[in-house]
């Protein structure tokens, strides 16, 4: 859909719900003012609200609408459909779109919802998700993503009192990694499907974590179940790279204290389980998405040489070094498909300010890298007793990121694409790295630095 640009109705709209939730925020800041950790509080809110609103101005004035538009056009046909028939809205929201079938009752008073976003039963979730929220937006778009970020920085926020409680990192360097990182702000906090399967992401990883260290409720379970839910329905292939390291952790902790030949036999078949679900993934059904089919090998090599050569596909591309993808290749470009997803764009393959930002990103990951290499010898020594949660969780970080790094610098084509599928990947990325820095007293705990 276009969207020419945002309009008074959206600037007040916009304003009156900004101002509303800044109140908010700050009443919530005083409140907590003397939990250090809440320094980081305003800042990130007000960062999220920054960022939702760039990607929000960017697609309108730059692309000209885009999926998130369409996002909203599509919940606003939902609720114009809702007053007109209340028993076809709750029918719409429980129904599983039909490629080329728009039911009847969509017409020129509810408006039609877009086609290509209609068809993709994971992009009108998004829809259905957006409608009912859409009711107190006063149909404007700017409102609506401005609801869409304050609804994920809360979930981040949230991801953040988590891990700062849960592991022995520093609280700085987890907030660099979960509540700052420019990518992941500009592309998992709007009217995006990104940002809907990254909360969930985290939803469903600190559920996992909850869970497996006794310190769960209800609550716990329900919103777990909820997350896995969500990503399944916008993301599925992402339940993949979270269920791997999730089995292995799981075999590792149950034989730590078995007798070596326990401990060796359980863990090859935990990872033969574990590569031979890979391989299930690779030559299975439609559950995965857009990510799968009666055979990977076959999507994968379709979606990159799409990318590489349909001239429909705007954005600048890059090269694997691979001519086609098959059962050889997909092996072989293993280094260099995760390599690409973590540190590319280089800076010298910017050709644009949201690239440049990227490679920005990707040289600074490049030189924490380094630098950790360099310090193996100090840092390579085992966690202590006491470090159990926060060793669990960086062998689930290593895994995840390595598997998902895989699919999406395989299959992803353009720097654009790359882009947007890579988010979840790097606060992951970078809680590895920083794992390496470890709070050095107790005071850390409660203090950050």
């Amino acid at each position: 859909m276009k969207y020419p640009e945002f309009t008074l109705y959206d600037y007040i709209f916009f304003t009156a719900y900004l101002v509303l939730f800044s109140l908010i925020a700050i009443l919530v800041y005083l409140k907590n003012k003397e939990k250090p950790e809440y320094s980081y509080f305003l800042p990130h809110f007000f960062w999220k609200v920054f960022m939702g609103f760039a990607m929000a101005y960017v697609y309108v004035y730059n692309y000209g609408g885009g999926d998130t538009t369409a996002y909203w056009q599509g919940a606003d046909t939902l609720n114009n459909l809702f007053y007109e028939s209340p028993a076809n809205y709750f029918s719409e929201l429980f129904y599983t779109s039909r490629k080329g079938y728009l039911p009847h009752y969509y017409n020129q008073t509810t408006g039609i919802p877009p086609v290509w976003i209609y068809n993709e039963p994971n992009s009108w979730f998004i829809c259905k998700l957006s409608s009912p929220i859409s009711f107190f937006t006063f149909k404007s778009y700017l409102t609506l993503n401005l609801f869409y970020s304050v609804i994920t920085s809360f979930v981040s926020w949230k991801f953040f009192q988590f891990l700062n409680s849960f592991l022995t990192i520093r609280t700085k360097y987890i907030a660099y990694s979960v509540l700052f990182i420019p990518t992941v702000g500009f592309w998992c906090t709007g009217i995006m499907k990104d940002s809907v399967t990254y909360a969930s992401l985290l939803v469903v990883i600190m559920g996992v974590f909850k869970i497996l260290h006794k310190q769960y409720t209800i609550k716990t379970i329900i919103t777990t179940i909820i997350g896995l839910w969500f990503i399944f329905v916008t993301r599925s292939f992402i339940l993949l790279p979270i269920a791997i390291p999730l089995f292995i952790l799981l075999i590792f902790r149950l034989n730590s204290t078995k007798p070596f030949v326990v401990r060796f036999l359980t863990r090859i078949s935990g990872i033969s389980i574990a590569i031979s679900s890979i391989v299930f993934f690779m030559s299975s059904s439609s559950m995965f998405g857009e990510f799968s089919s009666n055979n990977l090998t076959e999507t994968a090599n379709t979606i990159y040489l799409d990318f590489q050569n349909n001239s429909g596909y705007t954005g600048k591309r890059y090269d694997l070094g691979i001519s086609e993808v098959n059962s050889v290749t997909m092996v072989t470009v293993i280094p260099s498909a995760i390599l690409t997803t973590i540190y590319r764009p280089f800076i010298w393959e910017a050709d644009n300010v949201l690239m440049l930002v990227n490679g920005l990103e990707g040289s600074l990951f490049l030189v924490l890298t380094l630098a950790i290499i360099r310090r193996r010898k100090k840092t390579n020594s085992a966690f202590s007793k006491n470090d159990r949660q926060t060793k669990d969780f960086i062998i689930f970080c290593v895994l995840f990121v390595l598997i998902l790094a895989y699919f999406v610098g395989l299959t992803s084509g353009l720097f654009g694409v790359l882009a947007r599928l890579k988010a979840p990947i790097l606060p992951f990325f970078l809680l590895f790295i920083f794992s390496k820095l470890k709070k050095s007293t107790e005071q850390d705990l409660v203090h950050p630095e």
